[in-house]
């Protein structure tokens, strides 16, 4: 492997390990105090099924989100996927976030996460191109 195969693979693994810690901490706040973890943004929970979906929605699927891209981290083999799932999973959500501040209006807490979300597209994106890119090369070997 050359220097740059390397450094493609540890640019990606680093990607992919920064979504993978992000998700986690996010599925482990709404896990451990779904309550907690929503009155912050305005999010009154008044039933137990109204906990139960935010620890689903906002703790499970976050969760498990981070268990793939784990897997996808630990192999090279699976560092193109792993990243397309970054770029498919967060771009949905930045597609949704963009969408609710056009139709619901703009707030400090919606811009905020907007700026983090865009840069994990980005990154996952030169990502992808440079995956790509390096499989190439070495399939020209």
């Amino acid at each position: 492997m050359t220097g740059y195969s390397r450094g493609v693979v540890w640019f990606s693994r680093t990607v992919l390990a920064a979504v993978t810690l992000v998700m986690t901490m996010i599925a482990l706040r709404s896990l451990r105090d779904p309550i907690g973890s929503t009155l912050p943004i305005g999010i009154a929970l008044d039933s137990p099924s109204a906990v139960t979906v935010v620890r689903v929605g906002f703790g499970g699927f976050p969760l498990g989100f981070a268990v793939a891209l784990f897997a996808c981290l630990i192999a090279q083999e699976r560092l193109l996927a792993g990243m397309s799932l970054v770029l498919a999973v967060v771009g949905g959500a930045t597609a949704a976030r963009i969408q609710g501040l056009l139709l619901d209006g703009a707030t400090t807490y919606n811009v905020a996460l907007l700026r983090p979300e865009i840069v994990m597209l980005v990154l996952s994106a030169v990502g992808i191109v440079l995956e790509v890119r390096r499989r190439g090369s070495e399939d020209a070997r």
